[in-house]
């Protein structure tokens, strides 16, 4: 009989150990995506399976503000963005720019899910983002909302995220060119 009681609380404490760690630092099934200017809209080239680390690479590889402003003076409103798509969950987080004021430029961060689509191709789940405006243009704010979306912890995520000026909500129609 004891051994019977010893077998389930191995058991019981292996089962809560492995649940308790699951999605916490398990960059299992993160794909980064990058549209730049120079691709068509609504096209992103997948740069592939990614962690924190990768995509915060990623991230300060991009001259944000040089960025900005070649988009902003060519009047292409195609700015660069960077993905991040938790295939797991079926949701992304994007950052991207737009104006502040006159002289300036803010992080914008955009969330929302893709469409999910039956065996036969046929739409079941229309995609859909949001924007919201962070008011900054300080990449430590976005840094840390990338760590907590790594962490896949969702509710603290929007919890931080709805504390942002949200923007507005369109269909999501974006597409991989690789």
């Amino acid at each position: 009989m004891n051994k019977f009681y010893l077998c389930f609380l191995v058991v019981t404490i292996c089962i809560f150990a492995s649940c308790s760690y699951t999605g916490k630092n398990n960059n299992d099934g993160f794909v980064g995506r990058l549209h730049t200017p120079n691709e068509k809209p609504n096209w992103y080239r997948v740069l592939g399976e990614t962690t924190i680390e990768k995509h915060w690479k990623y991230f300060e590889e991009i001259d944000w503000e040089k960025e900005y402003w070649e988009e902003h003076e060519s009047g292409n409103e195609y700015p660069t963005f960077l993905e991040v798509w938790d295939s797991i969950n079926n949701v992304h987080l994007s950052v991207s720019t737009s104006p502040l004021d006159k002289d300036s430029f803010q992080f914008s961060i955009w969330v929302g899910v893709r469409s999910v689509f039956d065996v036969k191709g046929k739409e079941v789940e229309e995609g859909f983002v949001e924007c919201y405006w962070l008011n900054s243009n300080d990449s430590k704010k976005v840094k840390a909302l990338m760590d907590i979306f790594f962490k896949r912890n969702y509710d603290l995520f929007f919890e931080e995220l709805y504390k942002l000026e949200f923007r507005f909500k369109i269909e999501d129609r974006c597409y991989d060119i690789n």
